[in-house]
């Protein structure tokens, strides 16, 4: 995002995304930039040329809406809203977050706190924008570690439908919820669908995992290389019930290209060849 968002649309383009995700604000920090009415509209226009869709905002890694310090979770909501916002006025759906830290709270006053955000949030959002939860590693006080998490929060939401999971293979895979071929990924699928339906999955973050299923770590991988490798890959992404669902790549970008051959290797898995 750093050369603009009429850029950032070009590059989308040019590179083939059929979708996109971007962040709001620096994703490692609290400021965001002011588009311009002119910038929008630029933005839009290109995006709809390249029929790419949906897009959606990826939240700043500082969130923490599930925080007992109530000066960071005031900092939270305003960058949330901010983004739920901005996504409408760039014609997208979805924000994705991660869930947050209980910091030693515990896991039972985490989820509530991250249930009464949500619901300050939702609110006062555009009626079109989701919310979507990234299951996580689970990682010490690391909340979204496991599907029975996301139920109890949707408990506390009663159930509100405008919060879905953007399913992320690398997080899942390191936490446990093996992907590394076609018996492991119905398994797996399987367990969210009892746990939470499968119509709360609305989005996918596509991305090969460095570590060992469930050693929790969070270590992302260009698609084929890990320990979820080529076969799993292509036996998730061929799976009926995901067919319709928008991909976003979160692999490395080590040397010039990686983008444009992790995505090409996506194309290629969900098309039954090698990659």
């Amino acid at each position: 995002m750093s050369d603009g968002l009429l850029k950032t649309a070009r590059r989308a383009r040019s590179i083939g995304c059929e979708c996109l995700a971007i962040f709001g604000r620096n994703p490692r920090g609290w400021r965001a930039r002011t588009y311009s009415d002119d910038e929008v509209a630029g933005f839009r226009d290109s995006l709809a040329r390249g029929d790419i869709q949906p897009l959606v905002i990826h939240g700043s890694y500082l969130v923490n809406l599930a925080s007992p310090d109530r000066g960071l979770r005031h900092r939270s909501l305003h960058a949330v809203a901010d983004d739920m916002e901005r996504v409408a006025r760039l014609g997208g759906r979805f924000v994705v977050l991660h869930p947050g830290h209980h910091m030693g709270a515990g896991v039972a006053r985490g989820l509530r706190t991250l249930a009464a955000s949500l619901r300050s949030l939702l609110a006062g959002a555009p009626s079109s924008v989701g919310v979507l939860f990234e299951n996580m590693a689970g990682r010490g006080t690391e909340l979204g570690g496991d599907w029975e998490q996301f139920v109890r929060l949707l408990d506390h939401l009663a159930g509100e439908s405008r919060v879905g999971i953007c399913f992320d293979t690398c997080h899942a895979h390191a936490a446990g919820y093996r992907l590394d071929g076609p018996r492991w990924v119905a398994r797996a699928l399987r367990e969210f669908d009892q746990a939470l339906g499968l119509e709360r999955l609305r989005l996918i973050h596509l991305n090969d995992c460095r570590g060992p299923a469930g050693a929790r770590q969070d270590l992302h991988e260009h698609l084929g290389k890990g320990t979820i490798g080529e076969r799993g890959l292509r036996a998730f992404l061929r799976r009926r019930e995901l067919r319709n669902l928008a991909a976003i790549l979160e692999t490395p970008i080590q040397r010039a290209g990686d983008d444009r051959r992790n995505l090409r290797r996506a194309k290629a898995l969900m098309a039954g060849r090698v990659g």
